[in-house]
């Protein structure tokens, strides 16, 4: 009876895993470094001796406590949501439009990498404070294989005031994996796929 039990656990054990990998979404992440700043798109001044550049997120230096939980959420372990993002950051999904104003349905959208953050740095200290918009171009490892930049999204977080924002990317290559949008602010932002039709 004991080795029926042992063994029937350990089917269950095995399932439970294979279900999960299944189900879990490819999850991309972000080559850190300096990014590309395209200056037709830019209205900030980024101060001598400083770079925009792409960091690991680091959800202890933001100001919002609701955003550093939001960001944990979706860099932990466990599968999550964007309902679950919003909300922890209590974020109403209704009537949405991105920074060009497109309405859009948050809804239909599921996030395909974890978050990053956009950061003004001198190569030792970040810094999420700019005074503009700036154009950046940015690379995404493994997961932008056969999409459209009209499929994908960026959700931005002001990590100080926790203002959600939803950014139209105006360009994609799925070849190098580089992404290229015009950034409200600096802070967390995570790419969203567009899953319903």
């Amino acid at each position: 009876m004991k080795r029926l039990v042992a063994i029937l656990c350990t089917a269950a054990t095995v399932f439970t895993m294979a279900a999960s990998a299944i189900a879990a979404p490819s999850i991309g992440t972000f080559d850190y470094g300096d990014a590309t700043v395209d200056a037709s798109g830019t209205t900030a001044t980024i101060p001598e001796g400083k770079k925009v550049a792409v960091q690991e997120a680091t959800p202890d230096n933001y100001a919002d406590k609701k955003v550093a939980d939001a960001v944990k959420l979706l860099n932990g372990d466990e599968p999550t949501s964007l309902q679950d993002i919003f909300d922890v950051l209590e974020f109403d999904a209704k009537d949405v439009k991105t920074t060009d104003g497109k309405e859009i349905d948050p809804k239909d959208y599921d996030p395909i990498t974890k978050f990053a953050d956009l950061v003004i740095t001198d190569g030792t200290k970040a810094e999420y404070t700019i005074d503009g918009k700036v154009k950046v171009t940015v690379k995404v490892e493994d997961v932008l294989k056969d999409v459209k930049a009209e499929d994908l999204l960026i959700m931005q977080v002001d990590p100080t005031t926790g203002e959600v924002f939803f950014v139209e990317v105006t360009d994609v290559d799925p070849e190098t994996g580089e992404i290229t949008a015009v950034f409200p602010c600096l802070g967390p932002f995570t790419i969203l796929e567009k899953t319903a039709a």
